[in-house]
């Protein structure tokens, strides 16, 4: 995510936590950053709580009855903080006007927010990620992998599954070379699938066959692969859809079901990518869905602004909603080349990716969460509004998340990916200093949150 300038509610003045759970007393400390913002010891001030979806008005806020709205009396104490607690009924975002009271008209301070969740949403923490990109191991891609990482986790990420075109050996490398570095981004095993040597392109994320990728899987078990691939076109129904080729089902069949077999998730690549013609039909893609052979699709990748292919995967992903169709979403990068001139347009890097919300960092954790449907798709291009793809609900989490959480999030995560990628080569000071760092971003996220 490209580095923000911080909303003075971030920048002038502390608040945790700023992410509650809904229908639990929540105690929250506010303190003013710097002499400017300073809250006066043993002075009162108000808080008054204005829930976004239950304003009082139907015109904008700034003129509605704000002091119709319930009011919190609070004062600071010598050190300057604020204690107080509040029990949030409803799923919002809720704006708290702090005022300093003194006068006719109160002065209002600052407008601070905290999104209130729903217990099942509140215990699980978002993580931001890549689900499908590649390295020097890509016959097109570039950078060592473990490099790769350490600048995924410099702009801010905290997942990622290298996916090169063939092989899984770039994942592998990635998990091997930071074995023994601390390292705060969760690395999962990854790669895009190719078998056999037709039109498909699928995602594996989470599943090796012996310490190899599906693909090496296949080339050295051809013979037996084609039959069963055979076999399992014979079970096939006789009257598939128009444009649902049997061997071609056969094969995506086979390909999702060899990786859940070895416990992964299987991810349907950039359907709409046109080469000549879409990447996959509209039919098969739609029957996939229907009958869950893949766990997911790509709504978004990190191509283009606005690309044609991502407005027809979200417009496709939307009508199967409508129909009662849901298959869980992710958004990708598909990047081969980052550099530290990232951001680059051509590059893709950093310009698309997946928020999931999963209750805890392992592998196992990321995959209940993602075919649980617990993930946006977003992506933020050059100077432009980031996109968010998925439910009413996760989008308007996502959209405080993105304003409130990841900004900060991502500036720790900054000192974290550098030393990190100083530490993979060697730099030993780099090396000593990493724990604190990681240490920094879980404390912050552990105070957003509001946990022990």
């Amino acid at each position: 995510m490209k580095t923000q300038s911080l909303h003075k509610s971030l920048s002038e003045y502390e608040l945790f936590p700023r992410i509650v759970c809904v229908g639990r007393e929540t105690s929250f400390t506010l303190r003013g950053r710097g002499i400017e913002n300073a809250l006066t010891p043993a002075k009162e001030y108000l808080i008054r709580v204005i829930p976004h979806e239950e304003n009082n008005s139907s015109i904008h806020l700034l003129i509605s009855r704000t002091h119709e709205y319930e009011g919190i009396s609070v004062v600071a104490e010598d050190d300057g903080y604020v204690h107080f607690s509040y029990m949030f009924p409803r799923e919002q975002t809720y704006t708290l006007f702090l005022f300093d009271p003194v006068g006719e008209k109160p002065n209002r301070l600052v407008d601070l927010r905290v999104y209130a969740a729903e217990e099942d949403l509140w215990s699980r923490t978002p993580m931001r990620g890549d689900t499908h990109c590649h390295a020097c191991p890509s016959v097109d891609g570039s950078e060592d992998p473990a490099m790769v990482a350490a600048m995924y986790r410099k702009a801010g990420f905290d997942y990622l599954a290298i996916t090169d075109h063939h092989l899984i050996n770039g994942s592998l490398i990635t998990i091997d070379k930071l074995r023994d570095i601390p390292h705060g981004i969760s690395l999962y095993k990854g790669e895009e699938v190719h078998v056999p040597n037709a039109y498909i392109h699928a995602v594996n994320v989470g599943a090796d066959f012996g310490g190899i990728g599906l693909n090496t899987y296949y080339d050295k078990n051809k013979e037996v692969c084609d039959a069963e691939v055979a076999a399992l076109a014979e079970t096939l129904p006789e009257d598939l859809p128009f444009g649902v080729e049997r061997m071609d089902l056969a094969w995506r069949t086979w390909i999702a079901n060899m990786i859940h077999d070895k416990g992964g998730i299987a991810i349907a690549a950039h359907p709409f990518w046109i080469w000549e013609a879409h990447n996959t039909r509209n039919a098969m893609l739609r029957y996939l869905s229907e009958h869950k052979i893949f766990d997911a699709m790509e709504v978004l990748g990190g191509q283009d602004p606005g690309s044609m292919e991502s407005n027809l995967q979200i417009a496709f992903w939307n009508d199967m909603r409508a129909e009662g169709v849901y298959m869980p979403i992710v958004g990708c990068s598909d990047a081969h080349i980052r550099h530290m001139t990232w951001r680059r347009m051509g590059d893709c890097f950093n310009m698309a990716w997946t928020l999931v919300f999963a209750k805890d960092p392992s592998f196992e954790g990321f995959k209940e969460a993602i075919c649980g449907g617990y993930s946006t798709a977003v992506d933020c291009y050059d100077g432009t509004t980031p996109n968010i793809v998925g439910t009413y609900r996760l989008t308007q989490y996502s959209i405080f998340l993105l304003e409130q959480y990841l900004p900060i999030h991502d500036e720790l995560c900054f000192t974290e990916g550098q030393l990190l990628w100083d530490a993979y080569q060697g730099d030993t000071d780099a090396l000593a200093m990493l724990p604190a760092a990681i240490a920094r971003t879980r404390d912050f996220e552990r105070k957003i949150f509001g946990r022990t």
